[in-house]
């Protein structure tokens, strides 16, 4: 997750083996869960549901098998008996590359205390978020002026590091804001970071006068220099944000969370104090 991303254009073979600006999470986010059927992140929002990205979850009938924090394993052949499994995968309606979001419910409860989802994020601009996932932890760039782009080595952890939070308007052209009205993001922005493969689904937290860790975002793209992705389409970016991870904005889905789960999920209004950053 969080590898440094290289930023000079030329067309040779590099790469990078440690992680910038990212550390082992903090152990209060063992409520941040491995999905091993789609190595993907999420995050345990009440005791029957996961929240992740839509893109993170396959077609059913197939099960997710969900590793809590402290089974996982970066060797897929030596991880455990899974802690729990999904019994109903369910995707936004509309999602199609927007409206990237999930919720898994399990097939049996968990007593993993939840993350609280924020009613109100209001998007303040330069607020650092705090992100985590089980992403990769290397890049390979193989021809960097046609963005031929590669990750690999899963952590051997899950790993979290301080993203700065953008508008919209900071990053995104008009062409795209004009195409895309709809697309609800949170941008997110620091010029030797971004969010890997596997960190999607995972979350971005901003922190509340009371010192919980709200999760106002749910992460799905991590972008390198306005058009090569680390994951599925390019997207124009404004210049100087050569580099920017997306995340989708939790509040606006607030009212589809708590309708699909039918009110065990409770979006949580909060007062924000700004993230001192602990690189």
């Amino acid at each position: 997750m969080l590898a440094i991303i290289l930023l000079a254009l030329f067309a040779v073979s590099s790469a990078e083996d440690r992680i910038h600006n990212g550390k082992e999470a903090e152990p209060d986010l063992n409520n941040v869960v491995y999905l091993m059927s789609s190595g993907c992140t999420g995050t345990v929002v009440s005791e029957h549901y996961i929240l992740t990205a839509a893109h993170c979850v396959p077609p059913s009938p197939e099960i997710v098998r969900i590793y809590t924090r402290d089974l996982y394993h970066h060797d897929p052949s030596k991880l455990p008996t899974p802690a729990f499994q999904s019994s109903i995968l369910i995707s936004h309606p509309e999602y199609c590359k927007r409206h990237d979001i999930a919720l898994i419910k399990v097939a049996t409860p968990m007593t993993i205390p939840p993350v609280p989802l924020a009613a109100n994020y209001s998007h303040p601009k330069d607020d650092w978020l705090r992100v985590a996932g089980y992403g990769r932890t290397k890049y390979q760039i193989f021809n960097a002026s046609t963005g031929d782009v590669t990750s690999f080595e899963n952590p051997k952890t899950l790993m979290e590091t301080y993203l700065q939070a953008r508008s919209t308007d900071d990053c995104f052209n008009e062409s795209f804001k004009i195409a895309y009205p709809d697309w609800h993001l949170i941008c997110m922005y620091k010029n030797d970071s971004t969010v890997l493969h596997g960190d999607s689904g995972g979350p971005a937290f901003a922190q509340g006068k009371d010192g919980r860790y709200y999760q106002v975002g749910v992460n799905v793209h991590g972008l390198t220099w306005g058009g090569p992705t680390f994951s599925f389409w390019k997207m124009p970016l404004q210049s100087p944000f050569t580099i920017a991870s997306l995340s989708t904005d939790v509040s606006y889905y607030c009212p589809w969370i708590e309708q699909t789960t039918k009110g065990e999920v409770k979006c949580q209004p909060f007062k924000s104090t700004p993230i001192v950053p602990k690189f």
